[in-house]
């Protein structure tokens, strides 16, 4: 049995467009991963229940997710927390409640101190409906590609830092 190096969580709602798309990737791309990758699908989860699953983790955490990021519909983006600001909810929707930023900042707060990289996607659309826009499903092969690449560097970057049979992140 292989120790897990990585945790990939794909976040978001199927009943709401895009938001679903990290959902479908990493169903998509589940049976590529090595063992040591756990992924989590973490659907319709509120701010609260992020945090608790955040605090439970022990390795470096992918986030898979829709993202405002003032792309074009369909770009990408592969980015370490420590890269980017995360904007916490101030009088907005959210299908979770609160967004990402809020959930990890409470885990921060409460001693998660994890590495957290993200695989954000850029949405079309956002509405309640059961479909991904046509735009995400046509960058969807590129998504899953980009998202493996992605992740095979991280777990040999991972990997290269085990000492003594410990990550030293």
């Amino acid at each position: 049995m292989s120790e897990t190096l990585i945790t990939l969580a794909g976040i978001g709602n199927r009943s709401v467009g895009d938001d679903g798309i990290a959902l479908y990737l990493l169903e998509t791309i589940q049976d590529q991963l090595p063992d040591e990758i756990d992924v989590q699908l973490w659907e319709d989860q509120d701010a609260l229940s992020i945090a608790a699953e955040l605090m439970e983790i022990q390795t470096p955490v992918v986030i898979v997710d829709c993202a405002d990021m003032g792309l074009n519909s369909g770009e990408y983006r592969w980015f370490e927390a420590s890269e980017c600001y995360l904007a916490q909810q101030v009088n907005s929707l959210s299908t979770h409640g609160f967004g990402f930023a809020d959930a990890l900042a409470l885990a921060q707060t409460l001693g998660f101190m994890q590495s957290v990289f993200f695989f954000a996607i850029q949405p079309e659309q956002l509405n309640f409906n059961e479909h991904i826009s046509a735009t995400l499903q046509n960058r969807q092969m590129s998504m899953n590609h980009s998202l493996l690449q992605h992740l095979q560097q991280l777990m040999h970057q991972l990997m290269s830092q085990t000492v003594g049979g410990k990550i030293n992140v």
